[in-house]
């Protein structure tokens, strides 16, 4: 095991902190990982006299809102600890934490040191930092080592920020899960954060109400009441129905048919062929609303995206959503297709409309690198081409013949 720093009796001096400072180290984790992060900051403080260290079961003021104590506790804390793992990455509140030390960083140089204390998938907007393994025999020392650097000498100590990747038609810059993503039903729409700009974002949109009014479009749609949303209620209406309509088929027979007069026999047998089937066609579509609900939803979902795309287009940003709980953002130029657009006439309309109606898919094309099949005389003719796949006038034409053409050949 790794020596403490502070074992040979020499005393370990911490950074003084500023007036404006009230701790040495601000410590963001999930409530999974609280017995190894005490058990680090147990350490830490044992051997480094006067280390003040912020956790929030601990240091919060009691009786305040959570983002304030969250916010304020990092603006006055001199480091941001962040501990890593799976659960801190599935858990809001340690995500929004982290935001926020992110945000610090940018305004006061407030070094951020992420730890990464089990193997997980890092968010986008965490995945530009580099990270300490807590697995590393070194690892103990090297945290200390960091926390007894002066801020304005540790940006070279600290693990190497990752360049950003300079942007380019088609980059996928972002893509976003809703905030309930992990209590969320299979019939219900997600809803997605308005809090602020995600930090992949912000080098193209730096307007957050741009941002908050085109993700406002999205949380407008609204979820169903019905009670068919329920598989249980779905199931137990289909098979009544069912039963309903064996029921008819064996009237006659109950009625007993052949010693009933012409007329009646009549009656019988037009009411049981037009109820019977009626019943059963009922009982199928029952069984399969939250199939017609989940398309229904999702053609709303694909109009909204395309209103808020026209909020976004001007900032070469595009929206895209194939699932009902994920957005997709990319980066997309978009100077040269409008300008093919207004060589038509009343070109800005269809430019408009384009948007409304294209740019969803266009956007979840370029996120997954996956285009439809396109000639190469066709490609040929574009204006400005993605490195990897079709331009958006070079998609609308391709999607306009293909619908063209299926109006011609309906199978």
């Amino acid at each position: 095991m790794e020596s403490g720093p502070g074992e040979g009796g020499v005393a370990l001096a911490i950074p003084p902190l500023r007036p404006s400072e009230k701790f040495h180290l601000f410590v963001s984790y999930s409530s999974v990982d609280a017995t190894w992060t005490h058990g680090l900051i147990g350490r830490l403080e044992a051997d480094l006299a006067g280390l003040k260290v912020c956790l929030h079961e601990r240091d919060f003021t009691p009786g305040r809102n959570v983002l304030e104590n969250m916010a304020e506790c990092i603006q006055q804390s001199q480091k941001v600890l962040l501990v890593l793992s799976q659960d801190f990455v599935q858990s809001r509140w340690c995500l929004l934490e982290a935001d926020l030390s992110l945000f610090g960083s940018c305004l006061e140089r407030k070094p951020v040191i992420p730890v990464l204390l089990r193997p997980c998938r890092v968010p986008l907007h965490l995945s530009h930092l580099t990270y300490l393994e807590a697995a590393d025999s070194h690892f103990y020392r090297k945290v200390v080592q960091l926390l007894l650097m002066p801020n304005h000498r540790l940006a070279r100590s600290l693990p190497a920020w990752r360049p950003a990747a300079s942007l380019y038609s088609g980059k996928s810059l972002l893509t976003l899960n809703c905030v309930n993503r992990d209590s969320l039903p299979s019939w219900k729409v997600g809803t997605f954060s308005t809090l602020g700009v995600p930090d992949p974002l912000k080098e193209v949109l730096e307007d957050p109400e741009v941002y908050k009014r085109a993700v406002g479009i999205l949380n407008g749609v609204r979820s169903p009441r019905s009670c068919l949303r329920y598989l249980g209620c779905r199931v137990t209406l289909a098979v009544f129905l069912f039963l309903v309509a064996l029921a008819l088929l064996s009237l006659p027979l109950i009625m007993g048919l052949l010693e009933n007069t012409p007329a009646r026999r009549f009656f019988l047998i037009s009411a049981n062929m037009f109820f019977c089937p009626l019943f059963f066609v009922l009982g199928v579509n029952t069984l399969c609303w939250f199939r017609r609900f989940s398309k229904k939803t999702m053609q709303e979902l694909v109009l909204r995206v395309g209103e808020a795309n026209l909020l976004l287009a001007p900032h070469s940003l595009l929206m895209g959503c194939d699932t009902m709980n994920k957005l997709h953002f990319v980066y997309v130029l978009l100077g040269d297709c409008r300008r093919v657009f207004l060589e038509a006439a009343e070109g800005e309309a269809l430019f408009r409309e384009a948007l409304l109606r294209f740019s969803c898919s266009y956007a979840c094309c370029v996120a997954h690198a996956y285009f439809p099949a396109c000639d190469e005389a066709h490609r040929a003719r574009g204006r400005r081409l993605l490195e990897l796949g079709l331009c958006f006038c070079q998609f609308v034409s391709l999607q306009l013949q293909t619908r063209q053409g299926r109006e011609v050949n309906p199978v």
